[in-house]
């Protein structure tokens, strides 16, 4: 996987240093230079690089003042690059990944490198799975976005879907299981092969014949939840 860099230095043959260190390295991508934190902080902001190579000291704001104005979740992985060496504990304390003193050699940027890389693929397979905020509703000439904190429940109709929005209706070429795994579980629930519900929709659960039971929603739409979902449903309706 390649890795975006962005280079924060005040000093242009530093900043020139780095770049041909990093151009020896494998699946590496510089997508910047700045020479100051306020450029730096919109460019974060602007490109979202995987890592930050930060000076310490520069003109105006130092490296570390930077990432007080970055929220913990928009941070990229930090690694440090300096000629002082008692900024070094407070680096550590905003969790930077490494810390370079200045002349540093190539073998020891590798070495920075190969940290970040580890500390990435940890801290992905620590993230929570992003789930769909949006469907994309394609029809004739124009593609709909609709939210899915909209959708009220979903059914399947043929080799499509209809996505019931209040008294809308919208078509979506995908499978139940797929839409099924892209939706917040906290949000939606599978009530039946064939059906979808948002729970914050869900009015009231009464029973029918054979286990089912009829789920009314909360324009009174009267859906089915079978007996094959109805443990999985009743947990994420709190009736567990």
């Amino acid at each position: 996987m390649t890795l975006e860099v962005l280079i924060v230095d005040d000093t242009p043959l530093s900043r020139q240093r780095t770049r041909r260190y990093l151009a020896e390295e494998p699946d590496i991508a510089v997508v910047g230079e700045c020479g100051e934190a306020d450029s730096a902080l919109a460019a974060i902001r602007s490109l979202k690089p995987d890592l930050v190579l930060l000076d310490v000291q520069m003109p105006g704001t130092t490296g570390l003042g930077l990432l007080e104005q970055l929220p913990q979740d928009e941070r990229p992985a930090i690694v440090f690059i300096t000629a002082f060496d008692e900024f070094a504990v407070q680096a550590f304390a905003v969790e930077a990944v490494d810390y370079l003193l200045k002349p540093f050699d190539k073998a020891r940027l590798g070495q920075a490198i190969a940290k970040v890389r580890t500390f990435l693929a940890r801290r992905r397979s620590l993230a929570p799975p992003a789930y769909l905020e949006r469907i994309a509703v394609k029809s004739v000439g124009r593609t709909v976005f609709v939210n899915t904190a909209a959708i009220d429940w979903i059914e399947t109709e043929g080799n499509y879907l209809s996505l019931h929005i209040g008294k809308e209706t919208k078509l979506v070429r995908e499978t139940m299981s797929q839409i099924e795994a892209k939706l917040d579980p906290r949000r939606f629930v599978r009530i039946h092969r064939s059906t979808i519900v948002r729970i914050d929709a869900v009015k009231e659960i009464t029973p029918l014949f054979n286990g089912d039971q009829s789920v009314v929603l909360s324009d009174g739409t009267k859906v089915v939840l079978s007996r094959s979902y109805r443990e999985k449903a009743r947990a994420a309706l709190g009736l567990a």
